[in-house]
């Protein structure tokens, strides 16, 4: 019976199974619902005398049989700036919409694209075209006369086969003339995750190539740079001659950035304040060597730098620097009183910028989609101006835009956004930090940085190996040729000088004397033995190079055996896998001797290759001159026998 029951439910189960599998797919068809992308739409609009306006919005909409329903609301205008999360999140607008244009049909979709216009009326309607819509689509801005300006909220619904999809967006309306727009310093980073999306990478920086006359700043730390230069792929070729477009324009500037971990206090307080400057000076010489451009003179610090490394980049005569919002008490992008530069209480000589953080996540986002991104950015720079749209003195916003995180089309939608947007324009770098504009439309003249706490501890090991180490690399820089291994190995010593525990900063340093032994390593002295075969004759030694690059060193030759006439030190280019030296020599003492050959670089403090070579001396015993002094005498002898002998044979005759 048991069996029984079981055989009937087995086959029951196989009978369920197959039907789920049938119905499956089915389901999960009909739970796709059928989106739809904002790929463009006016980030600004402005009003008629009359009080009518127009935006244009071009939807990207999947596949259907059904046409797609449209509704798009208009919400009242924004006053708060914590009221735009909600509208980056997904969440929308609190509250009821001011006016809705209802379900329109579109009636010109083509290869999955569809752009329809939406008017707007705030007092009568106007005349609207509808050639793609079924029927005209109007919002009615309800505001009082002269009011009217600011950020509304806008929400569109896509409706197909019954599935409706809500996004949201925002929309700048002017109404009067803008007195003061806003100054937006723009600015692109590269950081070496940029190595590893070489495609991306390259289409951004020829996005903002395409912008000749729009001013910007791009900077990439000593890391990045130094990859660059040193890579030889196609694709690391590609990336170059793009980010030499990018910086082309007069207008596009260059500015250092090092990286966010180095410890700038520790450097100064162990005696190292050459290698603070040093930090900023790679970066700029490694723009001049990839790019062909000169830096400015801001510095672009990230992190959460302390007032301590603010002092020691001071006493490196560095005085403008830009740092992120939220290394400040308070983030200035959360009270009302930013948008100027200021100094920093203990550190007065130096002036700052902050960057906007809200807004570089909102830039970054890569859950909202490239075209409505770049509205939503835009019309939130337009909201930043409204904050404060009479005020008396310029105002400026820092805007960083890293480029492994954008894609070339928003790029190029807020960029061309700039053009003709009476609330925003895009700013140089450097006359934003005019002493004039500090602590104006009530700013504070200082501000307070979050992180107080004092430098990393470092060994007594740290310093030593360090100071060590800028020596040895210094002497070898200043002999070598290549531009290429020059950057390396100053890159290696500067990432050593870090942020963090005396082992870990030890395993920097430690990685990065490999790094110069494996360039020392490719030179080596010939050690096979030498005879000489008399006085004066030259000392032949052969020097080996692996190297692909020119060496200026100095050879030492060591023994109290023999004598050089012009000197036991010989400079000499090493630019060949082989390179013989002929030293005259006299004074020879002895028959066999150990000759010590050291290589150094010019300035002897580094050891390029040494070894200790055996060398016979011929022909000077005194055996040999009893044995030469024998021969003559057996020879005049031999001599004196013959002529005797033909003496007494002419008498005969």
């Amino acid at each position: 019976m048991f069996h029984r029951f079981s055989t009937w439910w087995r086959a029951l189960s196989v009978v369920l199974l197959s039907l789920a599998a049938v119905t499956w797919p089915s389901a999960a068809h009909a739970g796709t619902t059928p989106s739809f992308t904002v790929l463009h739409q006016s980030a600004v609009t402005r009003l008629s005398a009359k009080g009518n306006s127009r935006f244009n919005v071009t939807l990207g909409i999947k596949h259907s049989s059904a046409k797609p329903l449209v509704q798009v609301s208009i919400y009242p205008r924004i006053i708060e700036r914590s009221e735009l999360s909600p509208i980056f999140s997904g969440v929308g607008a609190s509250g009821s919409a001011m006016s809705t244009t209802g379900n329109f049909g579109l009636d010109c979709v083509s290869h999955g694209k569809v752009t329809f216009t939406v008017s707007m009326f705030a007092r009568t309607i106007g005349r609207t075209s509808s050639n793609c819509q079924s029927r005209p689509a109007r919002l009615h801005l309800a505001c009082a006369r002269g009011q009217c300006d600011g950020v509304y909220p806008l929400s569109y619904s896509v409706t197909v086969n019954d599935v409706t999809t809500t996004k949201w967006s925002l929309l700048a309306v002017e109404a009067a003339s803008v007195v003061r727009p806003l100054h937006v310093d723009l600015i692109s980073t590269l950081d070496p995750s940029s190595l590893r999306r070489s495609g991306s990478v390259t289409a951004v920086l020829k996005a903002l190539a395409q912008h000749p006359t729009l001013p910007l700043t791009l900077t990439a730390d000593y890391r990045t740079l130094a990859a660059i230069e040193q890579s030889t792929t196609s694709e690391a070729a590609a990336r170059r001659a793009a980010l030499n477009q990018a910086v082309a324009s007069p207008l596009h500037r260059v500015i250092a950035a090092p990286p966010s971990d180095i410890d700038f206090d520790g450097l100064a307080s162990n005696g190292f304040p050459s290698q603070v400057a040093q930090q900023v000076s790679l970066s700029t010489q490694l723009l001049r060597s990839v790019t062909g451009r000169y830096a400015d003179t801001t510095v672009l610090l990230s992190g959460s730098p302390t007032l301590a490394a603010i002092k020691a980049l001071a006493n490196a005569h560095i005085s403008d620097v830009i740092v992120p919002d939220t290394s400040l008490s308070p983030s200035p992008s959360t009270t009302l009183n930013w948008g100027a530069p200021f100094h920093f209480a203990g550190a007065m000589s130096v002036t700052a910028l902050s960057t906007d953080d809200p807004l570089e996540q909102l830039a970054t986002n890569g859950a909202i989609e490239p075209g409505r991104r770049a509205t939503l950015t835009l019309a939130t720079l337009a909201f930043l101006h409204f904050e404060a749209p009479n005020a008396p003195a310029i105002r400026t916003v820092v805007l960083l835009l890293p480029v492994t995180r954008m894609k070339s089309s928003y790029v190029n939608d807020l960029l061309n956004g700039f053009s003709g947007n009476p609330f925003v324009v895009a700013a140089s770098l450097t006359p934003s930090f005019n002493s004039s504009l500090v602590a104006t439309n009530g700013a504070p003249a200082t501000r307070t940085l979050v992180n107080t706490a004092s430098s990393s501890a470092w060994s007594s090991h740290n310093v030593s190996s360090l100071r060590t180490l800028i020596g040895q690399v210094n002497s070898f820089n200043q002999a070598v040729s290549s531009p290429e291994v020059i950057d390396a190995l100053s890159v290696a010593v500067a990432r050593a000088e870090m942020l963090g525990d005396p082992a870990v900063r030890e395993a920097a340093l430690a990685n990065a004397s490999a790094a110069l032994n494996a360039q020392l390593n490719k030179f080596s002295v010939d050690q096979s033995s030498i005879t000489l075969t008399g006085p004066g004759t030259a000392l032949p030694v052969t020097l080996l190079s692996r190297a692909n690059y020119a060496v200026t060193a100095v050879v030492h030759l060591v023994t109290d055996r023999l004598d050089f006439p012009r000197g036991s030190s010989v400079t000499v280019e090493l630019d060949s896998s082989t390179k013989s030296l002929r030293v005259p020599t006299s004074n020879h003492r002895g028959s066999d001797l150990t000759l010590q050959v050291i290589v150094t670089t010019p300035n002897g403090q580094l050891v390029l290759a040494r070894a200790a070579i055996q060398v016979r001396i011929a022909g000077n015993s005194v055996v040999g001159y009893l044995l030469t002094l024998a021969s003559l005498l057996v020879l005049a002898y031999w001599w004196i026998r013959t002529y005797r002998r033909k003496s007494k044979g002419r008498h005969a005759r």
